[in-house]
């Protein structure tokens, strides 16, 4: 009888452990999207704007981002840029985020997150931005790029 009860509680905790990892999975499961595929956020809300930067400058917030394997395409209000990406993926500290940016900026806290991944999307030129993605447990973010610094970071809803 004993052995009966022990091997249906491992068989319970093995399936527990299955779907637990599963769901795990599904957090980051969006992206990077498969060949072929794609996935669109919209900005939802400034998280961080560098004191220096303007609408001008970096265009407006309320943007649509577009991912797909190799491209990053940005609708902001009818202009639509197009980035070669790639998702090298770097899993962040909240001490290395906070190094990203300048001295003297106040950093937005992500010290609550558990699991924080950056992805580094394509690097800023003299004459483009650059972009970096942060995916905080469940939580996306975009960060915009001028000379490895951050300028500004929008969070991003999925597009349904």
């Amino acid at each position: 009888m004993n052995k009966k009860i022990l091997k249906i509680l491992l068989v319970m905790g093995i399936i527990f452990l299955l779907v637990a990892c599963k769901q795990e999975e599904k957090v980051n499961a969006l992206l990077p999207p498969e060949k072929g595929e794609d996935v669109t956020f919209k900005t939802s809300s400034l998280i961080y704007q560098n004191d220096g930067s303007t609408v001008y400058s970096i265009g407006g917030v309320d943007s649509l981002f577009t991912f797909s394997n190799d491209m990053l395409s940005i609708n902001n209000n009818g202009e639509i840029r197009a980035y070669e990406i790639s998702y090298d993926e770097i899993h962040l500290t909240t001490e290395g985020f906070e190094e990203q940016f300048k001295t003297g900026s106040e950093v937005p806290d992500i010290s609550s997150y558990k699991n924080i991944v950056e992805y580094n999307l394509c690097k800023s030129t003299d004459d483009l931005p650059g972009y970096r993605l942060y995916v905080l447990d469940d939580q996306y973010w975009i960060g915009t790029l001028y000379k490895n610094s951050i300028w500004r970071i929008v969070s991003l809803n999925i597009e349904k």
